[in-house]
């Protein structure tokens, strides 16, 4: 009862560079773990099929190769690599700091600087500034230089 209250952090994002970087997050661990759990499955299985007792487990000492489980042993985890390194490479670079966010409601512009141990938030056109607290309004969208 007392963590339902609590803020759920980089999984509750608020803005559209904070929602699709969370879909980043979500679809990695999606494909980390459609590799992960057959992997645990079949560690599991194995040492229950080879385990001491099992008689109709047949032991072959002289089987050294294989190409097609050397294939497999390798192919899988490259194109893994490959999948995540290209969703976190488009995704990205969709969400590159230069490009302006698309959006219907007004900028707000802000100047940031960086202070020892703390940030100045300028905002040039109400003439105001903040210390450690960025504060935008709901209907604005920041656009900061």
């Amino acid at each position: 009862m007392l963590g339902s209250a609590c803020d759920r952090g980089i999984l509750d994002p608020v803005g559209p560079v904070g929602q699709a970087e969370k879909t980043i997050l979500i679809n990695s661990t999606a494909i980390m773990l459609a590799i992960i759990i057959p992997t645990m499955i079949a560690t599991v299985a194995f040492a229950w099929w080879f385990r001491r007792g099992n008689k109709k487990a047949t032991y072959l000492p002289d089987w050294e190769y294989s190409g097609a489980v050397e294939l497999v042993v390798w192919s899988i985890p490259a194109l893994t690599i490959m999948l995540l390194g290209g969703i976190t490479w488009i995704g990205s670079h969709d969400l590159e700091p230069s490009k302006p966010l698309v959006s219907d409601k007004p900028a707000l512009n802000v100047e940031v600087v960086s202070l020892d141990w703390k940030w100045l938030f300028i905002y040039p056109d109400q003439g105001i500034a903040t210390v450690n607290r960025l504060v935008v309004p709901k209907a604005r969208r920041s656009a900061s230089a």
